[in-house]
């Protein structure tokens, strides 16, 4: 489904019906198809599933400009409202839980629920070096076909977007946006996440209506083997 934004045409999948609600995914770094599964398998549990990529990502429209994480979550409020979804669950992967963040912190009346999977970014390293040096060894942990299946998103992505985009993720205070989050709110960490360390993702999940599952076995991009996982997290089955 297509839907006109002031910043670029949103390209959405949907799969399923909402006999249990509408469910949002907000992918990562410039790319979504490693979650396509995990929208299916939304579907087949009873959601009425959606994955959007922001403007300049995926199959979406170009943006007047590289958008940066406060601009990405605007689009999604205004996508929210412009297709009548009120009341959804919003499920963030890596960088896309600082814009799910965002989009609940400020549209409470649009989001009844917040998954946070992989949560970017540990404080201890939102420096460039720093942050690469840990997005190297999460790629060391997972399967070779994730990049083949990402890299046709990264180049239509452009340096420039995904540049932007990452500037403004390291900038990002998620404890911040979450210090404005009403409602109930589920942080997920794989087990081998390099990236999204225990301590943080603990941290995050510390306080009322909060709570953390952990995903065994697996790295940073767990949606890509294991597409269930969301699925059960909202069905309160632990994810195996």
């Amino acid at each position: 489904m297509w839907t006109a934004t002031p910043w670029g045409a949103v390209h959405a999948l949907v799969a399923g019906v909402p006999d249990k609600g509408d469910v949002v995914v907000v992918p990562g770094l410039g790319v979504s198809v490693y979650l396509r599964q995990s929208v299916c398998s939304l579907g087949a549990a009873g959601f009425r599933a959606w994955l959007a990529d922001p403007p300049g990502f995926g199959d979406s429209g170009d943006p007047p400009h590289p958008l940066d994480i406060g601009e990405i979550a605007a689009v999604f409020a205004h996508w929210l409202r412009d297709r009548d979804l009120e009341q959804v669950t919003l499920i963030g992967h890596s960088c896309g839980t600082q814009i799910a963040a965002r989009v609940a912190a400020a549209e409470p009346d649009l989001v009844q629920r917040l998954v946070l999977g992989s949560p970017t970014v540990d404080p201890r390293y939102r420096s460039w070096p720093k942050a690469l040096l840990r997005w190297v060894r999460d790629g060391r942990l997972e399967p070779k076909s994730l990049t083949r299946t990402q890299q046709p998103e990264w180049r239509r992505a452009g340096a420039a977007r995904l540049f932007r985009l990452t500037r403004s993720m390291l900038a990002d205070d998620l404890e911040t946006s979450l210090s404005h989050v009403t409602c109930p709110v589920v942080v997920a960490r794989a087990e081998h996440d390099p990236i999204s360390t225990p301590e943080w993702a603990q941290r995050l999940a510390q306080g009322e209506d909060r709570n953390l599952v952990k995903i065994p076995g697996l790295a940073h991009a767990f949606p890509y083997q294991a597409p269930g996982a969301f699925a059960d997290v909202l069905s309160g089955t632990e994810p195996s």
